[in-house]
């Protein structure tokens, strides 16, 4: 039977390593339950984690930008701590925990370990933060400015062939028309709406993102591969930088990967809705929550980006077009599930890029069967993509 508070919980002396690596005062920490509002400590054992009514006590006393503190003895299996974390979820997020093996203490993230100092203690210590924190606008844009140059892919690397077949995929995914006005609706390093530009005739082409690093990047991508006139804006999905006053809303808007990043996608939608002209195509594609491959993760990882929590299912995006006054055109999906994102990393980690192209064959191959026939089917694949249009 799992229980919360148990009267067991190590005091700060015993978590010192953790806390301080946290920049936390000790002192400052009080027990859930105890009616104050600040940093909370608390103690947990077993499955299954808490429900609603143990969230709602953590929301009314985990002030604005505080933390909760969760040990669990142990060591705790990883299936038990990723229980936890989708249990706190989405009033929390976990951006790490702590291992506390007798000796060492450990800071788990996400593809990242790093030891933080030593204690006889066993157990874990789950760090979670309020996700409207995690995905505030101020975290949004000092993370994405600091990652910008990943999102940009890395010609002649090994990925890049599967990259750019990505962006081209969704960037395309319209099909063959001609508009005369394309917006990169949270645009990255702008590939998919460079891809768009590219297969269009002489389009304008607009793009924005919360990051200037990506806008900056984007904006010299779109005049490298020779587009023209280019305009970037700054700017988050839930209140679009365009249309500017005076300009008309756009012909082919496009957003791939954006809208698991948004705290709030009802307003994110309403959002995009207002950037699409009067019978005009919209383009949204984003990660697959239900995929085999991401369902396995949420069981067994406790650390995950919180995007994979927080993304809508295509029919979900697809019912809240509607709503919006927008009808599915065609819906398919690409990048197949585990374990071809494992060999992918293999390919470009160990392997020199020898399994490159049979990767990339398969992805599209299967893409194309999938767009055609509807086989592999949905679970099978880690992305799905939309092509709507304005009624």
């Amino acid at each position: 039977m799992s229980t919360i508070d148990l009267p067991a919980i190590p005091g700060p002396a015993e978590l010192a390593p953790a806390l301080a690596d946290l920049g936390l005062d000790g002192s400052s920490l009080s027990r859930l339950g105890d009616g104050t509002i600040g940093d909370k400590l608390a103690g947990a054992h077993g499955d299954p984690p808490p429900g609603a009514g143990k969230r709602q006590q953590v929301g009314a006393e985990l002030g604005p930008g505080a933390t909760l503190l969760l040990f669990l003895p142990g060591p705790p299996p990883l299936t038990t701590l990723a229980a936890w974390r989708n249990a706190l979820w989405p009033l929390l997020h976990v951006p790490a925990w702590y291992r506390f093996d007798g000796q060492a203490v450990q800071r788990m993230e996400y593809e990242r370990q790093t030891q933080v100092g030593q204690s006889a203690l066993s157990g874990a210590l789950i760090v979670a933060r309020r996700r409207t924190d995690l995905m505030s606008p101020d975290a949004t844009v000092t993370k994405f400015d600091a990652n910008a140059a990943g999102w940009d892919g890395e010609p002649g690397g090994p990925g890049y062939p599967h990259f750019r077949w990505m962006r081209r995929y969704v960037g395309c995914f319209a099909g063959k028309k001609n508009p005369k006005s394309i917006l990169d609706f949270g645009c990255g390093a702008g590939w998919c709406g460079i891809e768009a530009a590219l297969a269009a005739s002489q389009p304008t082409l607009c793009a924005f993102d919360p990051s200037p690093n990506m806008v900056q990047q984007a904006a010299h991508n779109a005049h490298a591969a020779g587009i023209g006139p280019f305009e970037g804006r700054t700017g988050f999905g839930e209140a679009p930088p365009f249309p500017t006053q005076g300009q008309e809303p756009f012909d082919l808007v496009i957003s791939s990967g954006v809208i698991s990043f948004s705290p709030d996608p009802e307003t994110w939608m309403d959002g995009i809705a207002k950037t699409v002209a009067a019978a005009g195509d919209l383009v949204i594609g984003d990660i697959h929550r239900e995929s085999r491959g991401f369902r396995a993760r949420r069981h067994r990882r406790p650390v995950l980006p919180a995007r994979e929590l927080s993304a809508l299912t295509a029919a979900e995006v697809e019912s809240g077009m509607a709503s919006r006054g927008f009808e599915a055109v065609r819906r398919a999906n690409y990048q197949i599930t585990w374990p071809v994102p494992q060999l992918m990393h293999l390919n470009e980690t160990r392997l020199k890029g020898a399994l490159t192209y049979p990767l990339l064959w398969a992805n599209q191959l299967s893409a194309a069967s999938n767009r055609v026939t509807g086989f592999p089917p949905t679970s099978g694949f880690d992305s799905w993509v939309l092509h709507l249009r304005r009624r």
